[in-house]
């Protein structure tokens, strides 16, 4: 049967044709760009930190009572936790990466107020404090433990003047000169000398499109709650939890541990919402193939119902049952055809959509032809057991009245 017999036999019942190419349409407008999102959120949440996530343990400690020895109680701590055996460093620190609660600030390559800052994440801790994450030094020095001093709660944040920078804030302040070994000004317009720089660090906001900007001050956070950054040897970070915490609590009865949890733990809490996202897009994916896929069977079988004699006739003048199945294959390619041309100008319009009004990336074209063919296969096998069907039916047909 040629193209014109073939739409003429289409067109005779439009509806249903035309229902099932909107429904393609739709679906592929849908799918492409929620699976587009869903490898935006893998993407996210697989990038790399910098830091050693799975073998690190955070510990969170608070002291009550007037007279609570603070820095003595976090010497304390550090020198039993570095006692464990399988510890491989641990400090104290102001705030956790990657946890969502952090401290930013801004930096100057001038003193000057009318310059506009350079936004960044700020963390304090000790000498140790790179190892207790894993985390690479690719020039410069770390901290000297002389340059370690006591931070209490009304220091200021300028009143150190060396920091370690990331590659990413370097880049930022320094965009073409080499940072090392540069001065920047804090809010306060203190300087500060740049004697380490950081392959790669992330900071608190997982969300935040500075993640990457990070700088630390040498200090020992002296405050009333305070946060144990501890790595161990790989594999042993479950096991030494509860030691931990164990050997803490015993140590001194005068400050509880409010919670000892892993720092993948608090990560996957962040990416929490793009984890919930991707995984309920890929529902709304699978719900909407498989409705698809039924509704392109269910348009198949109800073609071969009512074409039976039609079909029979055809047999009878001699079609193989491979000319039936390539009919309804053809048919059905057409339908799916015209509903992925509509479907494409669909998908452009709701990734702009989603781009202006979410600030999304830009969809990548290459979704699309690898969505249109994927729809071509899935909707392929879908009719080809109505096709089937279709070519089961004997040329006797043809004769019958009823």
């Amino acid at each position: 049967m040629g193209i014109g017999p073939m739409l003429s036999a289409l067109m005779r019942n439009k509806t249903g044709p035309a229902l099932v190419a909107l429904q393609i349409a739709v679906t592929l407008a849908i799918v492409i760009n929620s699976l587009f999102i869903i490898l935006q959120r893998v993407e996210k949440m697989n990038r790399d930190t910098g830091i050693d996530v799975n073998n690190v343990i955070i510990t969170y400690v608070r002291g009550f009572g007037d007279d609570f020895d603070t820095i003595a109680s976090i010497n304390n701590d550090l020198d039993l936790i570095r006692n464990i055996p399988g510890v491989v460093a641990t400090t104290v620190s102001n705030h956790v990466p990657l946890s969502g609660s952090g401290s930013g600030t801004g930096l100057r390559t001038v003193p000057d107020e009318t310059i506009e800052a350079v936004s960044t994440a700020r963390y304090r801790w000790t000498e140790d404090g790179l190892d207790a994450l894993g985390i690479t030094l690719t020039s410069g020095r770390n901290f000297y433990p002389e340059e370690i001093n006591d931070i209490l709660p009304e220091s200021s944040e300028g009143s150190q003047p060396f920091v370690l920078v990331t590659q990413d804030l370097a880049d930022s302040l320094f965009p073409e000169e080499d940072a090392l070994g540069k001065t920047v000004y804090w809010g306060s317009m203190d300087p500060a000398t740049i004697i380490g720089i950081i392959g790669r660090m992330h900071g608190s906001w997982v969300n935040w499109d500075k993640l990457g900007n990070v700088v630390i001050q040498p200090g020992k956070p002296a405050y009333t709650s305070n946060k144990y950054i501890t790595r161990v040897e790989p594999g042993l970070r479950d096991e030494l939890m509860p030691i931990i915490e164990q050997k803490l609590g015993e140590s001194n009865r005068r400050r509880v541990i409010n919670s000892n949890r892993s720092l993948e733990e608090l990560a996957d809490r962040s990416y929490r919402r793009d984890r919930g996202m991707a995984i309920i897009l890929s529902i709304v994916i699978t719900l909407l193939i498989g409705l698809t896929a039924l509704v392109v069977v269910g348009l198949s079988s109800f073609h071969v119902t009512q074409r039976r004699k039609q079909i029979g006739t055809r047999r009878a003048l001699g079609a193989k049952r491979i000319d039936i199945i390539k009919q309804f294959m053809l048919e059905n390619w057409i339908i799916t055809t015209a509903g992925a041309a509509l479907g494409v100008v669909l998908t452009i319009g709701v990734a702009y959509w989603l781009e202006v009004s979410f600030e999304l990336e830009r969809l990548d074209w290459r979704f699309l032809p690898a969505g249109i063919v994927t729809l071509w296969v899935l909707s392929s096998l879908a009719v080809f057991e109505p096709a089937r069907r279709a070519a089961a039916v004997p040329p006797a047909v043809a004769t019958r009245s009823v």
